[in-house]
């Protein structure tokens, strides 16, 4: 069912109000969703088009030089990489929250995978996966090696223990499971003294004599 409204087209030829960045970003979200009511093409929509205009010299205003905003967005992608999302979600239920599943996950993966470099396995030994589960489960991230598993997940039953980590025998789980803080699997150096501290030295050949 389509129904089409006076809203987005009398907010774009009165846009009093809409002088400030929040209530002209506010404006277009309720006028695509107006126009998609309709059954109209956003990107052809008049009044769609007006507003995108009225965002941008609303924008422009008082924004600082592209140069200023290019910099300042490098600052803050730095800022997040040194702070990765699944820090502040590890702890956290994300069941039911796709975004944040997602963003854990890959970001669980990719730490497992400069894990992998930075204690030396052999990464065509390495195998990476995820298994998302049902919207009600948080998921878990994997690495499986010959002679190691470490599995990742959101949370875990106690306080800081969201990595869990055995010796393998052939791929096959062979011991006890150990546990770590979330925030030790970005630091290789410190993960590196636990796995020696608790299933013995690193690197193929060795985990094989230690298990």
């Amino acid at each position: 069912m389509f129904y089409d409204t006076l809203y987005r087209h009398n907010q774009a030829l009165s846009p009093a109000g809409l002088e400030n960045l929040t209530a002209a970003l506010h404006a277009l979200y309720a006028a695509v969703d107006d126009c998609q009511r309709a059954g109209k093409p956003v990107a052809r929509d008049a009044a769609i088009l007006l507003l995108i205009r009225n965002l941008a010299d609303v924008a422009e205003c008082d924004a600082p030089s592209i140069n200023d905003l290019r910099l300042r967005c490098r600052t803050d992608r730095l800022a997040v990489e040194a702070a990765p999302a699944l820090l502040d979600i590890a702890g956290n239920s994300i069941a039911g929250n796709d975004h944040a599943k997602r963003t854990f996950h890959r970001q669980a993966r990719r730490a497992l995978t400069r894990l992998v470099e930075a204690i030396g396995l052999d990464p065509t030994d390495v195998r990476i996966t995820t298994v998302q589960g049902a919207d009600h489960e948080d998921g878990t991230t994997e690495l499986r090696h010959p002679h190691l598993a470490i599995r990742v997940v959101p949370r875990g039953f106690l306080p800081d223990s969201e990595v869990s980590f055995n010796r393998c025998r052939d791929g096959q789980d062979a011991g006890k499971p150990h546990h770590a803080p979330i925030a030790e699997l970005l630091d290789a150096d410190a993960f590196q003294r636990r796995l020696t501290a608790t299933i013995g030295d690193l690197g193929a050949p060795r985990l094989a004599v230690a298990a």
